[in-house]
């Protein structure tokens, strides 16, 4: 998002921690980067740095993405007069002070699904107050790469004719690791083309290994987090996101589809309104083992053709909907209409 913005000629300066992540990313492109931390509420070691920054940019808005910087910024921009956009990535409850003066006193309080607003909602909190935004994937990184695939699925030992299915996710119960495991124990043995990549914590890969059937053990690869997972997707020819919490978005999904790979996702959260069922993927009931083991048998089952007609549709669903332009425009449109009271 700091990229587009910047993109279309607006001033931005991030005030991140040091050496972190986003410091680092933002750092590589060349983007300015103000140090500070906010460790939680209290913590106010970081205003000093924000309040430089607001003045180094005359800044028209003030924008926090993590909930333990909510009241510094929302304190901050009273103090200095300034607009504070506040996004809600998670989709775990407010507390109650929280959930009633946050929407109000932000001048944008958002959310990244139409899921996250209801369930805001449910808790209280007026539909009017909350706007949507989806999140944006940078379309220039993530793309069909016919070369890549090949490269790809060479280096992890992937035979013609194989079907492979992708998982990219903490390996843990709530994201449906090792139920999708059991679904692959029962669908592998029918489908002998069928193999399976995991994409998450090495602390967790002995658990998922112990959820695989021996017999199977060589046909599922294992791999640890990667700065660069488009190697990765590009090796694929489904992604399976089989979650079994209230995702708030599926940012995996999008950036799956984008590189040209179906998706099959669980009818659960943010995740459906990140695909268009029937054409860039399938949804199927979280936790249903059954329900699982027939959709890795049917995506086993589809031609090539029928793959690549999907995985086509889905990088231009997400071309059209996801691209970082088009969520940086619908931003500045979102900032510049009118509050309300």
């Amino acid at each position: 998002m700091v990229r587009a913005l910047v993109q279309a000629g607006h001033d931005v300066l991030t005030v991140a921690r040091p050496e972190g992540y986003i410091a680092r990313e933002l750092a590589t492109s060349g983007l300015p980067v103000e140090p500070g931390i906010f460790r939680n509420a209290a913590d106010v070691r970081g205003a000093p740095r924000v309040l430089r920054a607001i003045r180094r940019v005359k800044a028209d808005w003030l924008v926090g993405s993590f909930g333990h910087e909510y009241w510094p910024l929302l304190t901050l921009g009273r103090l200095t007069r300034t607009p504070v956009a506040l996004f809600r990535h998670l989709n775990s409850r407010l507390k109650s002070m929280s959930r009633v003066l946050l929407p109000r006193w932000a001048d944008r309080f958002i959310v990244v699904s139409e899921h996250m607003r209801s369930f805001m909602m449910e808790q209280g909190v007026a539909r009017e107050r909350v706007s949507l935004l989806y999140n944006p994937l940078e379309l220039e990184r993530f793309r069909p790469d016919a070369a890549l695939r090949v490269e790809s699925r060479r280096a992890l030992g992937v035979e013609d004719g194989t079907v492979l299915v992708g998982f990219v996710g903490a390996l843990k119960p709530e994201k449906g690791a090792f139920r999708l495991a059991s679904a692959f124990n029962q669908a592998m043995p029918l489908r002998p083309l069928l193999r399976a990549l995991w994409v998450g914590e090495e602390a967790a890969h002995a658990k998922v290994r112990e959820a695989i059937a021996p017999e199977l053990h060589g046909r599922h690869i294992l791999r640890g987090w990667t700065a660069d997972m488009r190697p990765l997707y590009a090796a694929m020819d489904v992604l399976a996101v089989p979650s079994e919490w209230l995702e708030p978005f599926g940012r995996v999904s999008i950036e799956a589809q984008a590189c040209g790979v179906p998706v099959l996702a669980s009818r659960i959260g943010g995740l459906p309104e990140t695909i268009r069922e029937g054409e860039t993927g399938f949804l199927f009931p979280p936790g249903d083992e059954a329900a699982w083991r027939d959709a890795l048998a049917t995506a086993a089952d589809m031609s090539p053709e029928q793959r690549r007609t999907v995985g086509e549709a889905g990088a231009r669903f997400v071309r059209e909907r996801f691209s970082t332009e088009r969520i940086a425009a619908e931003f500045i449109e979102l900032l510049g209409a009118p509050r309300v009271r």
